[in-house]
């Protein structure tokens, strides 16, 4: 696992970003406004994460900042697609966590041939609120990758939205092995 600090300045660019993109963002879970953009606002962050990351360690890659109704990809690494999944989480630790998919989203990432998923948790989050609390966003953990198609592999029965697939954390792999960078 790679543990990164969040710098002031991204997270107040995903901030600004997640603004414009909350009119594109469908309410999959039925969420108030503030926790919606909290959502938007986690992935967001996720995904900047990732881009410092990568341009950090001199990576070449395709990114696409979402700003529409639709996003094709959010990284392209050697011409495979990348989908960032970012979680929030509280005191408690990212430990008892795990990379989530729901059926639809699986599906459709199947369609748009992803080729693989990293996940990162980021800290900061109320879970009962439901709220980022910016303030204490300051520290980023890239858990890991696995190839796309493999999520299909752990399939659970759903408990809740969200929830139709459960990859443990200790079957994601080193990111660094899919960008080439020795461990």
């Amino acid at each position: 696992m790679i543990e990164l600090e969040i710098p002031v300045e991204l997270v107040l660019e995903a901030e600004r970003h997640s603004v414009n993109r909350m009119s594109y963002e469908y309410d999959r879970f039925g969420f108030k406004d503030n926790q919606r953009m909290t959502m938007i606002l986690i992935g967001t962050i996720g995904q900047l994460i990732l881009k410092k990351y990568l341009e950090e360690n001199k990576i070449v890659f395709d990114f696409e900042y979402q700003a529409g109704q639709y996003d094709e990809m959010d990284f392209s690494i050697n011409n495979e697609i990348v989908e960032v999944k970012t979680s929030g989480y509280g005191q408690g630790g990212f430990n008892r966590l795990n990379l989530l998919y729901s059926e639809d989203q699986f599906r459709a990432g199947l369609n748009k041939n992803f080729a693989y998923c990293v996940q990162i948790f980021i800290n900061g989050y109320n879970r009962q609120a439901k709220i980022l609390d910016k303030e204490l966003c300051d520290s980023a953990t890239i858990a890991g990758y696995m190839p796309f198609s493999d999520i299909g592999n752990f399939w659970q029965k759903r408990r809740f939205y969200g929830d139709d697939y459960k990859v443990p954390l200790n079957k994601l792999i080193n990111i660094n092995n899919l960008i080439g960078i020795d461990l």
